[in-house]
């Protein structure tokens, strides 16, 4: 009887350091599993504040480039002001030498009468000697009316060269406007979650035709103002995209939905 009783005490006893030996072995476990949430939950923060930050700077660069924009504008109405000045300069010279020619005509014309009437009404009466000094006044007159003429072509020629000038930065700066407006315009644009599938972690997104996205685009997902996370882009098939969900910038609390707008991570710049 009594050796009965020893062996049930040793057969208790080793079964109660098995069941102490695996509520150990479960604890370490349970340690090294709080262990890799804690790594894992420290990572998902961080790739949130990272995405936050994307965010900000993606906010930050559209600013810059309305601005741009703004003074690129400025900058061609200031053009085109000094254009329209030119063009007046241009027309006043214009207006200076067609007085210039009448002028030079009517010297011109009496010269031609004052050497008929001397060739037809020499008599004693008239002192020859007059005449070479009347003729050469005249005729200076003629050479500094010729010399103001050649001046007025040159000073329209430079009001000329200004406003062409001034057409040709007109021209680039209305180029330069049109395409920052057009890139400011597409880095606008979003698309949007088309269907979603959390089992293979994937999405299907539908974007614009104008929204410029390529293989090497990076996106965000956002539900009003709010972020959600990000997509891996996995192939493009023209107005559909097939990207990978990355679970580690999700937000807390955040899952994606169909309807959830997708914007470009980055704008496009020149």
């Amino acid at each position: 009887m009594k050796a009965i009783t020893y062996i049930i005490a040793i057969v208790a006893i080793a079964a109660a350091g098995w069941f102490s030996y695996d509520s150990m072995n479960k604890f370490k476990d349970l340690q090294t599993a709080r262990k890799q949430l804690d790594s894992e939950n420290e990572t998902r923060k961080k790739n949130i504040k990272k995405a936050g930050k994307e965010a900000d700077e993606v906010e930050d660069a559209l600013k810059t480039a309305k601005q741009e924009l703004a003074e690129l504008e400025s900058s061609r109405d200031n053009t085109n002001n000094n254009a329209d000045l030119a063009k007046k300069q241009a027309a006043t010279w214009s207006s200076k030498i067609a007085g210039q020619k009448e002028r030079l005509q009517e010297i011109q014309d009496l010269i031609v009468q004052i050497k008929k009437n001397f060739a037809s009404e020499v008599g004693d009466d008239v002192e020859l000697d007059e005449i070479p000094g009347l003729i050469s006044k005249l005729e200076g007159d003629l050479q500094q009316a010729n010399k103001d003429l050649e001046e007025l072509n040159t000073n329209v020629e430079v009001a000329d060269r200004r406003a062409s000038s001034s057409e040709t930065q007109i021209t680039d700066l209305n180029e330069r406007v049109s395409r920052r407006a057009s890139r400011i315009k597409s880095n606008a644009l979003q698309g949007r979650v088309s269907a979603v599938n959390h089992d293979w972690g994937f999405v299907t997104v539908s974007i614009p035709s104008n929204m410029p996205v390529t293989s090497a685009s990076k996106l965000i997902i956002k539900r009003g103002s709010a972020y959600v996370g990000n997509l891996k882009i996995n192939a493009i098939e023209g107005t559909r995209i097939i990207a990978d969900i990355d679970y580690k910038t999700l937000a807390p609390g955040m899952v994606i939905q169909s309807g959830d707008a997708v914007v470009l991570s980055k704008p496009v710049t020149n």
